[in-house]
């Protein structure tokens, strides 16, 4: 008895995991977890805090560490020729031409016209950029999964409504089976069921293979284990005012950002440095020229750095700056003007698909009591089997057609979220 009821459990669960539902919602979540491109997100950001810190190291004091060693073909002299008579007695050393030297030396920055302050806030602005670009491709990805999911969905409908004629079919088969056995009827409108049966289990079978097709690639997408027992909610139909914000115009704010932030770097090029500096060493000869000994020194002060050839292309940078935005801009009024465009005939597909739904129930009704007529008919022996394949088939595509036009509606309003800016 416990064998049997751990084997019930046993099945259940399996049938249960087998059997799991998902939304479309869920579909969207593991998607954006499970694409590689994220993973790109995290590069970005570490790469833009090491230049960031990188940059921000300037503030610190800079050291340099510097040997040299020469030999020079002159060296300074002081001719006792040109001196005053009572010099001309003293004697002056003469330095060696061959001179040692290595010392350290040291800066810090006390102005530097804003450069590493702009320089920071460009690499956090390109840093931005880069994530603006993913953030498209990932906003692309949500509607590859809308299309694969909504695909799905469009399967179920036809393999509901492929077992409802499925149904009718065996129906009619099997009271013209009892009217053949009577002689009531002949064999061919048997057969003609029977191979009408036929076909339409080939449909569904094409139609399962489409369907799996489509859960292996939301499978790989997501990352999610799916089968083909894995059940697919019905989303629900969204309101026209939840639209999602469009990457691509964050995208081209970013760039314009910076623009602006390169256009602030320009103008730190042409303001002066200025920069505390100490120099300490040990050479030969040190500050003193005509003492040939190796001994230390050491030098500090203040120094003032002006590149006064910044204004030479300043004008120059400037205007391509200019013109970088407004290529920027044109590109954002074209994207916003295609979207209008896009919004208004995602709207009118949308009121086209209302219209057509109104009409299918009409349809199906009248194409569902013809079926009726001719399944009595049929019965009757009035009516030939191919005349009622031909209006089972008939209501089968009404049925097939209202559920192609209900998925399309909900599709055009959630495309409707995706394409509005």
């Amino acid at each position: 008895m416990k064998k049997i009821i751990l084997i019930t459990l046993l099945l259940f669960s399996i049938i249960s995991a087998n059997s799991q539902t998902i939304t479309l919602q869920e579909c969207q979540d593991l998607a954006q977890q499970n694409f590689p491109l994220v993973r790109q997100q995290n590069l970005i950001e570490q790469t833009a805090k090491n230049s960031s810190s990188a940059i921000l190291s300037r503030y610190f004091p800079q050291v340099q560490v510097n040997a040299q060693a020469t030999y020079q073909s002159d060296v300074t002299k002081i001719e006792l020729g040109n001196l005053p008579a009572q010099m001309q007695s003293i004697s002056f050393p003469t330095p060696d031409k061959d001179q040692y030297k290595a010392f350290v030396d040291v800066s810090q920055v006390l102005y530097d016209g804003g450069a590493i302050t702009a320089q920071r806030k460009l690499v956090d602005a390109n840093s931005r950029v880069e994530k603006e670009k993913v953030a498209v491709e990932l906003y692309k990805l949500k509607d590859r999964i809308n299309q694969t999911y909504f695909g799905i969905l469009l399967m179920d409908e036809q393999l509901k409504q492929t077992d409802l004629l499925q149904n009718d079919l065996q129906t009619a088969l099997d009271k013209v089976n009892v009217m053949v056995k009577n002689g009531v009827s002949l064999i061919s409108n048997k057969q003609n069921l029977e191979a009408e049966m036929l076909k339409l289990k080939q449909n569904r079978q094409e139609i399962q293979t489409n369907r799996q097709s489509l859960i292996q690639v939301l499978a790989l997408l997501t990352g999610k284990e799916m089968t083909e027992n894995t059940s697919f909610a019905k989303p629900q139909s969204q309101l026209a005012d939840e639209v999602a914000q469009r990457p691509e115009l964050s995208l081209i704010n970013s760039q314009l950002n910076t623009v602006k932030l390169l256009n602030n770097q320009l103008n730190t090029t042409i303001l002066p440095k200025a920069n505390l500096f100490f120099q300490g060493g040990y050479g030969k000869p040190a500050l003193n020229m005509f003492k040939n000994e190796f001994e230390p020194y050491y030098v500090a002060g203040v120094r003032l750095n002006w590149q006064l050839s910044g204004f030479y292309t300043l004008g120059k940078d400037k205007d391509n700056l200019k013109i970088q935005q407004k290529s920027l801009e044109v590109q954002r009024d074209i994207f916003n003007l295609n979207q209008q465009i896009a919004e208004k005939q995602q709207n009118s597909e949308m009121q086209k698909l209302r219209d057509k739904l109104k009409s299918d129930d009409e349809i199906i009704a009248l194409r569902s009591e013809i079926k009726k007529s001719s399944s009595v008919q049929l019965e009757n022996g009035v009516l030939t089997s191919s005349d009622f394949i031909r209006d089972a088939n008939a209501e089968n595509q009404a049925r097939q057609t209202k559920s192609l036009h209900e998925i399309q509606l909900l599709l055009a309003e959630y495309n409707l979220r995706w394409i509005a800016p």
